[in-house]
């Protein structure tokens, strides 16, 4: 190995970490999509409670600890608020019978 091919590799490698460092903060929002269009990019950061209110009923969201959860439903099932709090990246919560999908981002 030349002095040139360490010099190189060790380049890369410090290339490849620099999203472990610049990572941290994209992973705590949610994103809000009605019917299949992103409604809001909510930061998971700071603690709030909104309503959501579409043509087929309302949901009750609230952002707390930097967690996300639909706290009541208008809907027959519920199973949105039966789900409980998410945080993790790629976690949903679905209301269909409203068309509203809750993912946390990645």
């Amino acid at each position: 190995m030349k002095k040139n091919d360490a010099a190189l590799i060790a380049v890369l490698i410090l290339f490849s970490l620099v999203p472990i460092f610049f990572a941290g903060g994209d992973k705590n929002f949610a994103v809000v999509k009605i019917s299949g269009k992103v409604f809001r990019k909510i930061d998971l950061n700071e603690n709030k409670i909104f309503t959501l209110e579409t043509d087929a009923g309302k949901n009750i969201i609230e952002v707390k600890d930097k967690k996300i959860a639909v706290i009541s439903a208008d809907c027959p099932d519920k199973i949105c608020v039966k789900a409980g709090a998410i945080k993790n990246v790629g976690e949903i919560i679905a209301c269909v019978p409203h068309e509203i999908l809750i993912e946390i981002g990645d």
